[in-house]
């Protein structure tokens, strides 16, 4: 019998290891790029990292993170006025570590795994989460309890410490919260593969890959968006966390001018010293030179890629800066009020990449302008139409309802479809349905739609 040869004609994109750590770089807030760098130059000597204490000096008096606010995952159409104000200094309060070691103090355990445990729990970062893997963590006499130890914290209250990194955290909350089976397959897929898609709106591509329908991944999508990606955030920590903005575009003189706030991160450079030394053992022929040669080149290598990274990363955000400054120059001009309608795709095609890497760009970083410090993820709004064609983002319309509500003086509540015909009045057309949409967003019951 003869076997006929198969031919087929298929794409396939292949993701090298550098360009995967380029994408997460990209992503990273100032605050997590900063640990990036310190735990690259701890493990890399040809390093050398310039700290700038003074980098928090002029954002520290004013604003503060609300340590509890999973910013990263919602849409940005749903802030208000309090999280457009970043306030609230963080208060002494119990630590993860002393609230995880006092719920283990409470547990039935064998006493290796508890030590281990605890070993293991005194090493979680300020998210919950470990920095390393957790063998790494303990005492070799340890090792063999670090799984049975590992459960148990991840067993622990708040849900979802304990996990390698917020992606698998969110798992460890879904599955505490009775997900399972199918539909912890396909929520897995929503974390870790079709995040992005997501938020920019392909619901119907997403669920094609996931093999589901789209109610399916946007019911999967708001359920997500209850989680928090950092559980261990919402316990005290031994410093402040203030939001130090990366950007800032404000008036001056009538004019917008942009900076970038340079002192936001540490600067790095490469040792000089390192290369001169690998070029002395290129001409060794010993065993030992050859490899200390290939050691020290490795390293350069690695450090020339974190530069090359962080080079990239602050191009990206100083392009989408200023593409940002030239759409929505009536919002830092004028304010909130002003903002309109503007999609990553929009400004991707501006910047000259693809709208994901918009979308990493603008993940967990701050710009700073003259009506407060927003997040970058803010700028961005779908649009919602009006008679003269100009369109208003979902945020102004927002802020529009929130005034049209507090300068109400009947003595009444005003009804959704009193509120979309004062809308209608002013040629922006929002429906009934949409104006109840926001007066929820903006947590504005109908029943407090009149003066006090």
């Amino acid at each position: 019998m003869k076997q006929g040869l198969d031919l087929t004609l298929r794409q396939e994109l292949r993701i090298n290891a550098q360009l995967l750590q380029t994408m997460e770089t990209l992503s990273l807030s100032a605050d997590e790029l900063r640990e990036k760098i310190k735990k690259e130059a701890e493990t890399n000597p040809t390093l050398i990292v310039h700290e700038k204490a003074a980098s928090y000096d002029r954002f520290a008096k004013e604003y503060t993170r609300r340590a509890d606010r999973p910013e990263s995952l919602g849409d940005s159409d749903g802030d208000d006025e309090h999280s457009n104000w970043i306030e609230g200094m963080i208060g002494e309060k119990e630590s993860l570590q002393q609230h995880l070691l006092g719920e283990l103090g409470c547990m039935d355990l064998d006493e290796n795994v508890r030590r281990t445990a605890e070993t293991l729990i005194t090493a979680l970062d300020r998210n919950g989460f470990f920095p390393a893997e957790p063998e790494s963590l303990v005492k070799p006499s340890e090792a063999e309890y670090v799984p049975e130890a590992v459960n148990v914290i991840q067993r622990m209250e708040p849900e979802g410490v304990g996990a390698r990194d917020w992606r698998e955290s969110l798992m460890l909350q879904a599955e505490a919260r009775g997900m399972k089976g199918d539909e912890l397959r396909i929520f897995r897929g929503v974390v870790y593969d079709e995040l992005d898609s997501i938020r920019l709106g392909r619901i119907e591509s997403s669920a094609k890959a996931l093999r589901t329908d789209t109610g399916e991944i946007e019911a999967l999508f708001a359920f997500l968006k209850t989680l928090t990606p950092f559980p261990g955030r919402k316990y005290g920590s031994e410093y402040d966390e203030y939001i130090v903005p990366e950007l800032s575009i404000r008036k001056e003189d009538g004019v917008l001018r942009m900076r970038m706030n340079r002192d936001a991160l540490p600067s790095v450079e490469i040792d000089q010293a390192y290369r001169d030394l690998a070029e002395e053992y290129k001409a060794s022929r010993t065993e030992d030179g050859k490899k200390a040669e290939k050691f020290i080149k490795e390293k350069l290598g690695a450090a020339q890629n974190l530069l090359n990274q962080l080079e990239m990363r602050a191009t990206t955000l100083e392009r989408t800066g200023a593409v940002l400054m030239e759409k929505q120059k009536d919002f830092f001009l004028k304010g909130p009020l002003y903002l309109k309608g503007l999609t990553m795709q929009e400004v991707a095609a501006e910047v000259g990449v693809h709208e994901a890497t918009i979308s990493r760009i603008a993940a967990a970083k701050y710009i700073d302008t003259d009506f407060g410090i927003y997040p970058i993820r803010a700028l961005f709004s779908s649009t919602v139409s009006s008679d003269d064609g100009s369109g208003y983002s979902r945020n102004a319309v927002k802020e529009m309802i929130r005034g049209i509500i507090a300068g109400n003086t009947s003595g009444k509540p005003l009804s959704d479809q009193k509120i979309s015909d004062i809308l209608a009045e002013r040629g922006i057309k929002a429906a009934r349905r949409t104006v109840s949409k926001y007066r929820h967003e903006l947590d504005i019951d109908s029943s407090f739609s009149r003066t006090k």
